[in-house]
């Protein structure tokens, strides 16, 4: 008997029922199947609601907390399409997707959203191996080639598709995301709603057991207790040098594998200037300033930039050193930080656009309390590492940082 039978709801024409029943029903159905089971939390998770205007609402679309499907587009839809546009929009959900990729929003809007889609896409194919429970709606993003990549570097292989004029034609997805109202929430519902996401996992794995393949894989990733604030800091620098064909380190260069020998995907030797900034308020204590430059020590070592501009800032750039190749082993020993005075982060801004310095990307260690000073408009991506978990940056990328 297929899975189809085996509800008795599946008989019932779905001809004879309104989206919102079908909705309804599809949810009934994924929360009932074995392999999503664990997602049930995160499908309880905000409101549900079907819109009339196509305008409003064309196809389907989440903020992160509650979801909205188009009448009209869903009318289209049969049953199976309905459940993999429910669960693809409970992924973004479940994979925190307008939180943690919003720096890739403001960078570019169309190439993020098109990365969110072909990762979650590209798991639930896999998960359904054929069952056909679920089937992905026409124009769907799909592309095998993402397999075991996060949002951020499909990103990434999408800007440089842009860049070199390729992928013009690639599908667009079928849905939307409301990233102007996840930008809208403040630090604290930010807080609320990951530490929600964070709950209906747990409970849902608890009672459920293991996702299907990668899908269980995606979750743990989000349920990981620590993120490694290193590699992830490195994992920036490397991924927006000049060169760009450096690749994360996390995809080791497979010919090579079987050699014993571990390196990334691709190597440039083209790096250009990155610069580090130390908020030296009296904000961050010594222990972790220190480890923070020990780290950007090595990880400059690794990247090997022309040129490594270290600023220290107040309320005004207190000191600037330079750094060259064979320079960076000391740079955690030589240095003298400077500076003690107020926060204003504006001041680096300021300091590069006065002295003409370009540079591929900057790093910010700060502990966040800024007073709504994030620097203004920077001429290169900005990655800010902040001690305080409870604030995220206003611009860029928030990593946060500890011991």
């Amino acid at each position: 008997m297929g899975y189809a039978e085996s509800l008795g709801g599946e008989r019932m024409n779905s001809s004879d029922l309104t989206v919102e029943q079908r909705v309804q029903k599809g949810t009934l159905a994924i929360l009932m199947h074995q392999k999503y089971r664990s997602l049930a939390g995160i499908l309880m998770m905000g409101n549900t609601t079907v819109e009339d205007d196509a305008k409003e609402c064309p196809t389907a679309y989440t903020d992160g907390l509650n979801t909205k499907y188009g009448r009209t587009f869903c009318q289209t839809m049969s049953d199976a399409e309905l459940r993999f546009l429910i669960l693809h929009e409970n992924l973004h959900k479940a994979l925190l997707h307008l939180i943690t990729w919003m720096w890739m929003w403001k960078e570019d809007a169309e190439l993020a959203n098109r990365a969110c889609d072909y990762v979650i896409n590209l798991l639930l194919v896999l998960s359904d191996a054929g069952e056909n429970f679920i089937k992905m709606p026409a124009q769907g993003a799909f592309d095998m080639a993402y397999e075991g990549m996060d949002a951020g570097e499909v990103y990434r292989l999408l800007q440089k598709d842009k860049k070199d004029g390729k992928g013009g034609d690639s599908p667009q997805g079928f849905d939307q995301h409301d990233w102007e109202k996840a930008k809208g929430r403040p630090a604290k519902a930010v807080e609320e709603v990951t530490k929600q996401v964070e709950q209906a996992l747990q409970q849902g794995s608890i009672l459920a057991g293991k996702l299907a393949g990668g899908l269980d894989r995606a979750v743990r990733e989000v349920l990981a207790p620590k993120v490694d604030w290193v590699e992830e800091m490195r994992d920036f620098v490397t991924t927006l040098c000049s060169g760009k064909e450096i690749s994360t380190w996390r995809r080791p260069n497979r010919r090579l594998l079987d050699s014993g020998i571990y390196l990334p995907s691709h190597i440039s030797e083209t790096v250009g200037r990155v610069g580090i900034g130390n908020d030296t308020s009296m904000s961050i204590d010594n222990k972790i300033l220190s480890r923070f430059l020990s780290e950007s020590a090595a990880m400059a070592q690794l990247v090997k930039p022309e040129v490594v501009d270290l600023l220290y800032w107040d309320t005004r750039v207190a000191g600037h050193e330079k750094y060259s190749e064979g320079q960076y082993e000391m740079l955690a020993e030589s240095t003298k930080p400077k500076g003690g005075g107020g926060t204003r982060p504006s001041c680096v801004t300021e300091y590069l656009a006065a002295n003409k310095i370009k540079l591929e990307c900057f790093i910010m260690l700060t502990d966040g309390e800024v007073g709504g000073d994030w620097g203004g408009v920077w001429p290169c991506p900005v990655l800010w590492c902040i001690t305080n978990k409870r604030i995220t940056a206003g611009n860029g990328r928030t990593l946060y940082i500890g011991d």
